[in-house]
């Protein structure tokens, strides 16, 4: 149970490490092309940039509704009225009436 925490923490150093070489380099990079104020304002734009997206990613992500997580309701009650009762005469005429058929006696 411990080992998977671990890993997890491991590779989330290990990444943002990687992201803050990565950031350095493009700094660098466009210093050299630009100065030193550009490359800053280009860089702190991008990553900007980076973190709004991601925010709305997880905000879409966690914000859905799956349909494997229907909301829980109680069973309508049916009504016993009229329609019912007819309901239960046409149902019991088309028993009848299907198990007649069905014994080979054919009018």
């Amino acid at each position: 149970m411990l080992l998977p925490i671990v890993l997890a923490l491991a590779g989330g150093v290990t990444g943002a490490a990687g992201a803050a070489f990565l950031t350095t380099w493009a700094y660098l990079t466009l210093s050299v092309v630009v100065g030193y104020g550009p490359a800053a304002l280009f860089t702190g734009f991008g990553l900007t940039v980076l973190a709004a997206g991601l925010l709305v990613l997880a905000r879409n992500r966690f914000t859905k509704k799956t349909a494997s997580d229907p909301p829980v309701s109680r069973p309508v009650a049916t009504a016993t009225g009229k329609a019912d009762l007819a309901s239960e005469f046409a149902f019991t005429a088309a028993f009848v009436l299907a198990r007649y058929l069905g014994e080979g006696r054919r009018d």
